[in-house]
């Protein structure tokens, strides 16, 4: 635990709204949901939604088949994961999911040959947490964060 980290009992509803939707393939949805936490903290905390943000949207880069964002976001979220001194942090196990986004999109940066894998095919990484459930979002927080899910996603 980082000096000044809340306790889980404190952590904003919206993160972990944010990590359940990140973990339900929701990335545009996720980075939504934890812009406004990141654009209301500073120091660590907001370095530490930027990252989660930007790997979200590195996915919603993936889904429209956008190699070079997907390329640009991964770099940024190597930064910020970095930046944050911790493997862990508010409960999220950054080295496990540094390690996991390494895996699915180094190899695309080592050869541009490669063919960027359909989005539907894609075996994108989950965020592990410890210390709280993240919380799901109901219908009507999926509408306004901009996407109809059925339920059976």
């Amino acid at each position: 635990m980082l000096y000044g980290e809340p306790p889980p009992s404190d952590f904003p509803d919206a993160y972990k709204k944010g990590v359940w939707l990140f973990n339900h393939r929701h990335f545009f949805e996720c980075h939504e949901i934890l812009e406004e936490l990141w654009m209301e903290t500073i120091g660590t905390p907001k370095t530490f939604y930027q990252m989660i943000i930007h790997a979200a949207v590195a996915f919603v880069h993936w889904e429209n088949s956008n190699r070079k964002g997907v390329l640009s976001l991964q770099h940024t979220f190597k930064l910020k994961a970095a930046a944050v001194p911790a493997d862990a942090y508010m409960g999220l196990d950054i080295a496990k999911l540094k390690t996991d986004m390494a895996a699915l999109v180094e190899p695309l940066r080592a050869d541009m040959s490669l063919p960027l894998p359909p989005f539907a095919e894609l075996v994108a990484p989950s965020i592990h947490v410890i210390g709280f459930e993240p919380l799901e979002c109901d219908e009507h927080e999926m509408l306004v964060l901009g996407r109809h899910i059925k339920k059976d996603e």
